[in-house]
């Protein structure tokens, strides 16, 4: 019989994970892992992926729903949607190939209920205004505000981007808090507020990360489900 001093060693079964360009890699191999590190580990990896990605981040979007849940899983399925909601106001026909990316990432209220932030490309507006979108909505205090030179091209987009997702999101209330377009600005903040949940288990390993509807490489989106089939494993042994 084996010592209980005698150390175990727990080795995932898809080992050749471990020689890729991973950061995340190596936290499978600790037994309790230290939020803070994990925060710090994620947040870096995520950079790296808007600098290989070339992306272009330009609006923070947070959306807060009457209905709300408490289940990552079925935030996803309204995720699907939302992103669907997007897609659809900038490309009503035809989707480019070369369409605009989003990530999603889902947070919890003190009350354990959902709500969303996502992180959207820059639109050109050139672009917007010069291609065959579908209607928009706006006030007329905005209107008023167009022709007295009063409201930017940006005041406008965001206004009606605002009023597409309150028209086609069951879920999101009327009110201005519903629904909030930010600049997106410095992208490392943005990325550290989205990650705080690594500092509480909110939830279980990167639930927080919505990898399905967001636009992240297929190579990254497998070494993710393989890198949580492994630690699990881990889990299940400790």
């Amino acid at each position: 019989m084996k010592s209980i001093k005698e150390p175990t060693e727990i080795l995932c079964i898809n080992q050749g994970l471990e020689n890729t360009d991973l950061s995340l890699w190596h936290l499978q191999k600790e037994a309790k892992y230290k939020s803070p590190r994990k925060r710090r580990i994620t947040e870096d990896w995520l950079m790296r992926e808007v600098d290989e990605m070339n992306l272009n981040f330009g609006y923070w979007i947070t959306l807060s729903f009457y209905s709300q849940v408490d289940d990552p899983v079925i935030q996803y399925i309204d995720n699907k949607h939302i992103r669907k909601v997007i897609l659809d106001f900038l490309y009503p026909n035809k989707k480019p190939k070369n369409r605009i990316r989003l990530w999603f990432f889902v947070e919890q209220h003190k009350s354990k209920k959902l709500h969303l932030h996502f992180l959207m490309e820059q639109v050109d507006y050139e672009w917007w205004l010069g291609s065959r979108n579908r209607k928009i909505i706006l006030h007329k205090n905005t209107l008023s505000k167009i022709i007295s030179n009063q409201h930017s091209i940006d005041d406008v987009f965001t206004e009606a981007l605002t009023n597409h997702l309150k028209e086609r999101v069951n879920k999101l209330g009327k009110g201005k808090k519903s629904t909030k377009v930010l600049p997106a600005l410095e992208m490392d903040k943005r990325v550290h507020y989205v990650n705080k949940s690594l500092n509480n288990w909110n939830f279980d390993k990167w639930q927080h990360i919505d990898f399905a509807s967001s636009d992240f490489r297929e190579q990254t989106k497998n070494q993710m489900e393989n890198k949580t089939q492994c630690i699990s494993q881990l889990e299940s042994v400790i």
